[in-house]
Order: structure tokens, then C-alpha cells, then sequence
């Protein structure tokens, strides 16, 4: 979200003119054109200058990264998914790896489709913050609302994976383990901290702002690309409700047996 500099409205008509009164339709025509300057809730000097510009650049790396991945995938021969359990053969890892770089760096995860996960994670700075402005200043890395800004730093990802979950040591004395030093991914309900963590940025307002976790699906779905790498892990994804289900057989109706029990994983 770029700064609008207000305008200002002059009528200097009397002078050049000789008009000492100015029509009401012309004034709400003039206030109309005028730029609506974006809200901007902090005092002066809180907020790096250079935002702006910065967020335009880390937005262009983060497009370069996801078409790098556009490409690697449409290059990706089909996996086969066979055995049992059932397992992906062939091109499996590969689909994997690329599955999961098309849904880090898609700026379309987010409401005004300008928010990715990996705006916050650069593989060039250990895959956290890259804006070198906001790490000295504000810290808190700014979401799809660009003068909202989250509450922590960004951890890496080299390192979060491998933080069991949260647990007190009665030998040291001391809690070790969780993401965030606020306790907020314990990892406790998932037995993964990173895991946990991982749920919380797309519905953070602070962040990329989705009023509900079925979002995510709904809006990586409309790609085909990321449908289709979905559809090889045997998912599918109705976009009518943005619920996952199992592509090998269809999702009981309503009032057919197993329809309360139906799995829904998004939603």
C-alpha cells in the first residue's frame, strides 16, 4: 500500500475569475479526484522511511521466486502414487519441495493479494525478515494492511522446525522448547511447535488477514497450478465451501450415512 500525498483544493476563482461562489457539483467533483491518502495509525518517524519502496522490492523477489517455481513445476513429470501404504514414486520428492515453494511465495494468500509467507522469510537472510530498515526499527514485519504490523519477529526457518514442544526441565529449572518467546506456538495440541505456529499467520489481522482458515484453500485452489500439485497428493478442494476432501471418492451428501462424520480439514 503505497502513501497518497493529500491534495490540495485551491479557489482562487475570485481573484482570476471575479467568482465569488463556487457550485456545490463542482466542489464534490474536485473532492472526488481527489487521492484518499492511506491511514496511518503511528506518529511521524516511527514507521522507516523507505517502507514503501522496500515492500515494492521484497514483492518483486517473492513474484521472481513463485515463477521460478511456476516453471519448475509445469517441467515436473507426474508422480505416481502407488503401494501401501500408499506412497508417492518417481517424481514424488521433487512435488514436494515444489509444492511447498508455490504456496510460501503466492502473493494471492492473502485478501489484497499482496502478502505471501515468504515476504517474511527470504532464503537470503536464513529465510526471515528482509527489509533491513523495519529490523532495526519497528521489528514487526507489515501484512497484507501495510501499516499494520505484526507483533514478533520473523523466526527462521532453518532453525524452527527442530524446537521440540514446549516443556519445563525440573533439572535446569526452566521451560525449553515452543516457537516465540511468548509462548504462543507451544506446539502442545499438534505435538509440533512449527507446526502450530504455521496456522496462525493467515488468519492474523497483523498479518496476511484471511477471516477464516477455508480461505487459504479457496484461494489457492482458483491456480492451477496449485490445484493440480494438490490433486497429486489425492486432495481436492470444492471452492464452493474451500473444504479438502479426499479425491479418490466423493464426500458423502447431505443426510447419506458418514455425512457427520465427514473429514473436514479446512473450514
Amino acid at each position: 500500500m503505497r502513501r497518497h500525498k493529500s491534495g490540495f483544493v485551491t479557489t482562487g476563482l475570485a481573484a482570476v475569475l471575479g467568482i465569488s461562489s463556487v457550485p456545490d457539483a463542482a466542489l464534490s467533483a474536485g473532492a472526488l479526484q481527489s487521492p484518499v491518502p492511506a491511514y496511518n495509525p503511528y506518529p511521524p518517524g516511527v514507521l522507516p522511511p523507505d517502507l514503501d519502496s522496500e515492500i515494492g522490492r521484497v514483492q518483486r523477489e517473492v513474484r521472481f521466486i513463485f515463477n521460478e517455481a511456476l516453471n519448475e513445476w509445469r517441467q515436473l513429470p507426474r508422480p505416481t502414487l502407488a503401494g501401501n501404504p500408499p506412497t508417492l514414486r518417481g517424481s514424488g520428492y521433487e512435488a514436494v519441495e515444489i509444492l511447498g515453494k508455490l504456496l510460501n511465495f503466492d502473493l494471492d494468500m492473502s485478501p489484497f493479494r499482496n502478502e505471501a509467507c515468504g515476504f517474511c522469510h527470504m532464503p537470503y537472510v536464513a529465510f526471515s525478515g528482509p527489509i533491513p530498515s523495519v529490523n532495526l526499527t519497528t521489528i514487526g514485519y507489515p501484512g497484507t494492511l501495510h501499516y499494520r504490523a505484526g507483533k514478533r519477529t520473523a523466526q527462521r526457518y532453518t532453525y524452527s522446525p527442530d524446537f521440540p514442544v514446549l516443556e519445563y526441565n525440573p533439572t535446569q529449572g526452566g521451560f525449553f522448547g515452543g516457537n516465540f518467546w511468548d509462548a504462543r506456538s507451544t506446539g502442545y495440541k499438534l505435538q509440533s511447535a512449527d507446526a502450530e505456529q504455521a496456522q496462525h499467520p493467515p488468519v492474523d489481522t497483523q498479518e496476511m488477514g484471511f477471516p477464516d482458515a477455508a480461505c487459504i484453500a479457496r484461494f489457492g485452489y482458483r491456480k492451477r497450478c496449485t490445484g493440480r500439485s494438490l490433486s497429486w497428493f489425492g486432495v481436492r478442494i470444492s471452492t464452493s465451501v474451500g473444504r479438502a476432501t479426499p479425491s479418490r471418492s466423493a464426500p458423502p451428501r447431505e443426510g447419506q450415512r458418514g455425512s457427520a462424520a465427514a473429514p473436514r480439514q479446512f473450514g
